[in-house]
């Protein structure tokens, strides 16, 4: 692709308004914006509850919010969005999503260079990515117009001290046990992306009994399901889901010598903090490209005919079975943790 070197923007928009796991696919990107253009302003759009993840970015200026939440709310902040941006005259802006409403944003905010990808509307410079890159890749291929260097892949976020301090008072109760510690995210917005609830309650009694710690993560939402849990076991866990923001979570998951989830939000977290991560793979699939992509991962699964069944899951199986969570039983997930932590017992 032949190079584009007569755009000298002062100010840039990037919008990515997905959710949370894509937001922090889309780190990599960002950072390569703000390095190839360090005397630029950086501003940034994304949803409500991503925008926390940013506040700490040392080249984003300002971050706007975009309130996806339903058609009203939706129609309500574009236009008071277009009206904070129009002024600000921004030279050049990059569209993560293939989204209509981003191209209109940017269409209706006078930016006149629009970059995105080639199903999307309205666009000056269009990219269409190789097939079988990794989402955060792919992202990374919005620079192909403006530069030929490597670029790096690795997702990341910004985390300060005062992030840490409640992660480390929850890290302080186990502190002299000397056990590693494994978290558990069992949440996720779909049904079918969550391992069942049982066996997570099995898992955790097998990792009691080999003197593994458990700390459990999640939104305020998903706090009840961890609870119910822990409960059927009757033992202790420390059930941290609803007491922590993002921030908060990423650093307490930083701390953990493994993360197990589902394919959500936690997953992405951990691979930004470089936690190794065991994630359960059931609608979805590898190719999709939303995998954790660190050597020390697992992405866990069976393979089935009828994989993939639909790319964010369903709110019940499609064939009614539910084979592939329901057949991923918990001692094969523990002989998996104890080859890793104790090769030679397991």
């Amino acid at each position: 692709m032949k190079k584009i070197n007569e755009i000298k923007p002062g100010n840039i928009l990037i919008i990515q308004t997905a959710f949370i796991g894509d937001v922090i696919m889309s780190t990599p990107f960002i950072q390569a914006v703000c390095d190839h253009w360090p005397d630029a302003v950086v501003d940034l759009v994304t949803r409500p509850e991503s925008a926390i993840l940013f506040k700490h970015h040392p080249r984003i200026r300002r971050i706007y919010t975009l309130d996806k939440s339903d058609h009203k709310s939706k129609y309500e902040s574009l236009v008071d969005l277009i009206k904070q941006l129009r002024p600000v005259k921004y030279n050049l802006a990059f569209s993560i999503q293939s989204s209509f409403t981003s191209s209109l944003l940017m269409l209706l905010s006078g930016i006149k260079v629009r970059v995105g990808f080639y199903r999307q509307k309205l666009l000056r410079i269009k990219i269409r990515p190789p097939k079988g890159l990794h989402v955060r890749q792919r992202y990374l291929t919005l620079m192909q117009p403006f530069t030929d260097r490597t670029l790096s892949d690795y997702t990341h976020l910004y985390l300060t001290s005062d992030d840490s301090v409640k992660a480390e008072n929850i890290l302080d109760r186990f502190s002299s046990k000397n056990r590693r510690i494994i978290g558990f995210a069992p949440g996720s917005v779909r049904e079918t992306k969550k391992w069942p609830s049982s066996y997570w309650s099995e898992l955790l009694v097998l990792l009691k009994d080999r003197d593994f710690e458990v700390i459990f993560l999640g939104s305020s939402s998903e706090r009840e399901l961890c609870d119910s849990i822990i409960c059927e076991t009757g033992l202790e866990a420390y059930n941290a889901a609803g007491e922590l923001n993002l921030p908060e979570s990423a650093a307490l998951i930083r701390k953990l010598d493994l993360l197990i989830c589902n394919d959500s939000a936690p997953l992405h977290i951990g691979n930004a903090v470089n936690t190794p991560v065991f994630a359960f793979f059931g609608p979805t699939v590898k190719s999709f490209g939303c995998y954790p992509y660190h050597e020390q991962d697992k992405i866990l699964e069976i393979d089935l005919p009828c994989r993939p069944c639909g790319k964010h899951g369903h709110d019940r199986c499609p064939l009614r079975h539910f084979k592939c969570m329901a057949d991923q039983y918990p001692e094969m997930v523990s002989r998996l943790i104890f080859k890793r932590f104790m090769p030679h017992e397991s």
